[in-house]
């Protein structure tokens, strides 16, 4: 079935509030932002977008919910350090990051962080 084939899809997720996330999104990760009824949409590299949408009983993402891949990790993660950005240490079996955020269990170098309504976000160095 080719139902979808050509149909350009877009993703989505919820937000507490869609200010703080505009200012995040555009101005600590420096991504192209736009707003359509009242809500916003990420323009990623590629032509691809994010609609994010403000919930109001939002819970965050238990998941990685946008993935950002960089030509090297550590000085990307020293850039959004910069920005303010805190990354996850995780210490569950299989799935220990390094003291400073980085997973180096098999694939690709990755850290996460989370967004200000608490979604998971990542980078990760391309291979």
């Amino acid at each position: 079935m080719t139902m979808f084939k050509e149909i350009k899809a877009f993703s989505g997720f919820s937000v507490d509030e869609i200010p703080l996330s505009r200012e995040f999104y555009s101005q600590t990760l420096g991504l192209k932002v736009s707003e359509t009824m009242g809500q916003i949409v990420l323009h990623l590299a590629g032509g691809g977008i994010v609609f994010v949408y403000a919930k109001p009983n939002h819970v965050p993402a238990t998941f990685t919910v946008l993935n950002f891949p960089v030509k090297n990790l550590e000085q990307a993660m020293i850039e959004l350090r910069k920005r303010g950005i805190q990354f996850i240490i995780y210490k569950e079996k299989d799935f220990e990051t390094d003291e400073f955020g980085v997973f180096h269990g098999g694939g690709p170098k990755i850290a996460w962080f989370k967004d200000p309504s608490g979604n998971i976000l990542s980078v990760l160095e391309e291979e």
